[in-house]
């Protein structure tokens, strides 16, 4: 079985990470010179903000929550991503980085130790303990079949 790990609107939990005070609250990062919306949290995608929106069409917009505004900061994306790699190496047999932000699991031999949802919960909170970031955790027979109903979950 393998499993894929992916961190919950990466660049954006990556800026809240160091503001607790924005926990909750819309973030959007920029691209390079700030051109466009390159990620956005669950606030700002429920405020309407699309991905890839140039930014000089939306800044002035009035939105009924203060959205928090952050150019990208590619250095602090490739820490953090490193951080949750460790982290997930700490307890998966194997880890094979597939994006700055996901993770491909190999579960070998874990069915025979815990069921696979205990061991994605298990896996999803030290993420969330040892880096301070969220993760998501989908369980399948392949890395590119989409995984099973039954063995997919996201934890809040």
């Amino acid at each position: 079985m393998f499993g894929l790990a992916d961190v919950n609107s990466f660049y954006a939990s990556c800026e809240a990470l160091f503001r607790p005070d924005l926990r909750g609250k819309p973030i959007v990062v920029l691209s390079n010179n700030d051109g466009c919306v390159i990620a956005r949290n669950a606030g700002a995608k429920a405020l309407g903000i699309k991905m890839g929106v140039p930014w000089f069409q939306i800044k002035n917009q009035s939105y009924r929550e203060k959205v928090h505004v952050f150019s990208s900061n590619y250095a602090l994306y490739h820490s953090l991503s490193q951080r949750v790699m460790s982290a997930l190496e700490e307890i998966t047999p194997r880890v094979e980085q597939y994006s700055i932000d996901e993770m491909f699991l190999d579960l070998t031999g874990i069915d025979s130790c815990e069921d696979f949802e205990h061991f994605g919960r298990r896996l999803k909170a030290h993420a969330l303990n040892t880096v301070g970031l969220p993760i998501g955790v989908g369980i399948g027979q392949t890395k590119t079949l989409k995984p099973s109903i039954k063995a997919c979950f996201s934890i809040p």
